[in-house]
């Protein structure tokens, strides 16, 4: 498969066709958002209409940045040549002269050089604008001419740079088209002729004398069709001198023609294809359609000419997908040549195969063109067939020109023969699809974007694993394998670390935090599976990824918040509703925007907030701190562990690195939890609770711990005999062993 694409940064491009009667002499356009380049779907693209036959079409781009605090990121464009945009409220201007009559394009970017990914809230909010403002100038005043019909001209004296312009529009079957200048009067007479060349973009400057005698021509070899050309005749003399002018046309011999089977022209123009669409952008078939049936568009070709197929490309429905152009060979036919063959395609846009050059070299030094050989291996076994691909081909007239040679292998040279019965049978199908075949080279998806108000549609392909290029054919940054299934095995399996703490929950008894943890558990492992840059065969979606990506974010922050909660020991009355309190307000902060690090750090602020709050309280009643300094040494393990999980979360992910500094967090956030769990709640019917002042037989072994520790007379309440002598036992031991220590100090 072969690919020719000319778009990068910003890029214009032009599609004729579009007419109107008037030029508009400034015009604004709103501002648009720019975004960093990731794929073709994350460029910002913009329409321009241009009227025919301006003299000047002038561009004014202009970059903004929503806050002064945000990076200075440069937009580039190119027009062809490089312009880069600083958000500065400075405008960079590009000139065109003489545009193409039509749509042009505009695609800004910002180059993608930051391999740091931002958490959302963590900076500012940037957002970069490109505003756009385009002027246009009439063209100058000129005779038009038409072809083949000469005028004659007043040119005034010593006219240098202000001599008479005309115009004159090429012919849809011009292969070459020269401008003339004769039978200047009076004599002596000497002319310059500026023609401006569109293919070119320049000036073509000519300079002739004696034009009584002699005939000046200036040729243009490869005009654009339907195009209009102007051109500028100066008289150098010191009168006003009369001076014919003439546009004489060289013509690809039309198969409509009368004249055309007498000819011996080497071009041959066939009628235009017929246009066969089904129902979408982008499914479009160009062919010969016969009593509503859809032909195959096959023809004879010869060595000496070149026959041409014409077809329309339209605007909006076709110029966002991707020419397709294949040719075949019938291979029954092939393998009765006695030589071999080779079929050479030249694919133009807006032109015909230049006259200049014999139909041998059709495909030499040209960037479109392609050959299918019969030699080849492909040929042999099976498929007698070639193809190109062109994305996002301009709107206007598309030519398909082919010729065929016949050679023999002589010595390891090609010597060229006559082609038995001088011709060959060939296959020409031209469609025009999404991405590459509607496909992404099983790499990637193929994805239908619609772009501003200008109802920009193109289709453009979501590479996977570091693929790149148009159809995810450039392997250059392509992950391997064994890194796609190790990240997907880290970040799923990273989660089954909340086992223990689901563990923990239930033995300590809270049962609703042990569901939190497992619903986070099981959505972060699922989404991950889904989630990612990797090929299809490295994913698994249960549901939608909507649906995983909200029930993981809410299930992260849900988890902080159901561990806040507990360790704060609210009354069961109070606890319930504040329980309840969070899940609701939560579920709204994911669903405005889940990616934002405030969904995370609000629910922690807000329940530590909380739990401090009601340890006060509790130090306030009970006239001592609460809980004690072995508790907060307990839980200083998980602060460390949740604190470090949080900074390499928000500070040092990278594009590169995710896949173990995500893995890091879902570690750091199951096992702090650990740390965090108060101690064994009661059992149901007792109404006894430790942290609330009373106990009972199954808090005894969280009494007794080392990381608890709780009033004698709180402990005591409700208890057995035999119970309240074991803990007085252990109260005078302890108390013996804080005497013993305090003597040894002294």
């Amino acid at each position: 498969m072969t690919f020719r694409l000319t778009v990068t940064h910003v890029t214009f491009l032009f599609a004729t066709g579009w007419l109107t009667d008037n030029a508009a002499a400034l015009v604004w356009r709103a501002q648009q958002k720019v975004e960093h380049y990731y794929n073709y779907a994350s460029v910002t693209p913009s329409r321009f209409s241009l009227p025919p036959g301006l003299r000047e079409a002038k561009w004014h781009f202009r970059a903004i940045k929503s806050d002064s605090s945000c990076d200075v990121e440069a937009i580039s464009i190119t027009s062809p040549a490089l312009l880069t945009l600083k958000p500065d409220n400075v405008s960079v201007t590009h000139k065109v002269a003489f545009p193409l009559g039509g749509d042009w394009y505009s695609i800004a970017l910002i180059p993608d050089t930051s391999i740091h990914i931002i958490q959302k809230g963590l900076l500012p909010d940037c957002e970069y604008n490109v505003s756009a403002s385009f002027e246009t100038v009439e063209p100058p005043p000129h005779i038009d001419l038409n072809v083949g019909r000469p005028a004659v001209v007043a040119v005034p004296q010593n006219s240098a740079g202000d001599g008479v312009w005309v115009g004159f529009t090429v012919p849809p079957s011009s292969q070459k088209i020269s401008l003339q200048v004769s039978g200047c009067q009076p004599t002596p007479c000497s002319i310059r002729l500026t023609l401006w060349d569109h293919e070119s973009g320049q000036f073509i400057h000519h300079n002739c004398t004696n034009i009584d005698q002699e005939i000046c021509a200036q040729p243009l070899t490869r005009p654009l069709l339907g195009v209009k050309y102007y051109a500028k005749v100066e008289v150098m003399s010191t009168e006003e001198a009369n001076v014919t002018v003439g546009v004489v046309s060289h013509d690809c011999v039309s198969d409509d023609s009368p004249s055309s089977s007498g000819d011996d022209s080497t071009c041959r123009l066939m009628s235009r294809l017929d246009r066969f669409q089904e129902g979408s952008n982008f499914k479009t078939q160009f062919v010969r359609m016969y009593n509503d049936t859809v032909e195959e568009t096959t023809f004879v070709v010869s060595n000496s000419t070149v026959t041409v197929l014409p077809f329309l490309v339209e605007r909006i429905t076709d110029i966002g997908g991707t020419l397709h152009t294949r040719v075949s060979l019938n291979k029954a036919e092939v393998f009765s040549q006695t030589t071999d063959v080779r079929v050479c395609v030249l694919v133009l846009h807006n032109q015909l195969p230049p006259l200049d050059k014999p139909p041998s070299d059709l495909c030499a030094d040209r960037p479109n063109a392609f050959q299918l050989k019969s030699s080849s291996e492909a040929v042999k076994t099976g498929e007698a067939s070639a193809k190109l691909y062109m994305p996002y081909p301009a709107e206007g007239t598309w030519t398909v020109a082919t010729t065929v040679q016949c050679y023999k292998m002589v010595n390891g040279s090609e010597v060229i023969e006559e082609c038995q019965n001088g011709a060959v049978n060939i296959t020409v199908a031209v469609n025009i699809h999404s991405c590459v075949d509607g496909e992404c080279s099983g790499k990637g998806y193929c994805n239908e974007d619609i772009r501003s108000s200008d109802f920009i549609v193109f289709s453009a392909c979501d590479c996977n694993a570091g693929w790149r290029g148009y159809g995810c054919t450039d392997g250059r940054e392509a992950e391997s394998e064994a890194i796609q299934l190790t990240e997907l095995l880290l970040l799923t399996l990273s989660n089954a670390f909340f086992v223990p703490a689901i563990v923990l929950a239930v033995y300590r008894r809270y049962y609703l935090e042990a569901v939190v943890y497992f619903y986070n558990m099981f959505f972060s492992t699922f989404y991950h599976a889904c989630d990612g840059d990797r090929m299809e065969k490295y994913e698994f979606c249960m549901t939608e990824y909507s649906v995983l990506a909200i029930c993981d974010f809410w299930g992260s922050s849900l988890s902080l918040w159901v561990t806040l909660i507990a360790m704060a020991q609210f009354p069961l009355n109070v606890n319930s509703a504040v329980q309840m309190a969070g899940p609701l307000a939560l579920i709204v902060g994911v669903l405005l925007d889940r990616h934002s690090l405030w969904v995370i750090a609000v629910p922690a602020g807000a329940g530590l907030l909380v739990t401090l709050t009601s340890w006060a309280v509790r130090c306030h009643n009970n006239r001592k701190c609460f809980p004690s300094k072995r508790l907060y040494l307990c839980m200083l393990p998980g602060v460390l562990i949740a604190g470090a999980g949080a900074i390499t979360f928000a500070l040092f992910e990278t594009d590169s690195n995710y896949m173990y500094t995500h893995s890091a967090w879902h570690v750091a956030l199951s096992l702090s939890i650990i740390f965090f769990l108060p101690p064994r709640r009661p059992e149901k019917g007792n109404s006894n609770t430790i942290m609330g002042g009373s106990t009972s037989d199954g808090s005894l072994r969280a009494v007794m711990h080392g990381c608890t520790e709780v009033p004698r007379r709180v402990v005591t309440q409700g208890l057995t005999q035999v119970q309240r002598i074991w803990i007085n036992a252990g109260w005078r031991r302890r108390r013996l062993d804080g005497n013993s220590g305090r003597g040894e100090g002294k």
